[in-house]
């Protein structure tokens, strides 16, 4: 059994926290909380990086960044907040590529585990050259 379980209550606190996140566009969270300075050159930066992004992607990456503001924006600087966007909008091609690679149930991994073992002396070669 895995160490992870979730109750009733802690999969209905999140369901709604999802659902809330949802309806809260979340480039009006941005700004209430605290406005990025377009001036600075990370906010110029994160700016850059958001609208080479699709339409989906910008707002999978607004959602990312608005429940990361709404966690932890009390904590963050405003410059720590535009960080956070321009490392989501940064990454967010890399995550593209991957979703957009096909996989099925019965594709094999790339390479496969093979645990090593260093045999020792006299483990292996005595008892073979015992049974013989």
């Amino acid at each position: 059994m895995s160490g992870f379980s979730m109750t009733r209550r802690s999969f209905a606190k999140t369901a709604a926290a999802a659902a809330t996140a949802a309806l809260i566009n979340p480039a009006e969270a941005l700004t209430q909380s605290s406005p990025p300075k377009p001036d600075t050159p990370l906010a110029q930066k994160a700016q850059a990086a958001l609208y080479k992004l699709t339409a989906q992607s910008r707002a999978e990456v607004e959602m990312k960044v608005a429940e990361i503001i709404r966690k932890y924006g009390d904590r963050l600087s405003d410059e720590q907040k535009t960080d956070v966007l321009r490392v989501m909008a940064e990454s967010q091609p890399g995550l593209d590529k991957m979703r957009a690679f096909l996989l099925q149930n019965g594709d094999q991994p790339a390479s496969v585990f093979h645990a090593y073992r260093e045999a020792s002396a006299d483990s292996g070669t005595s008892r073979r050259k015992g049974k013989k």
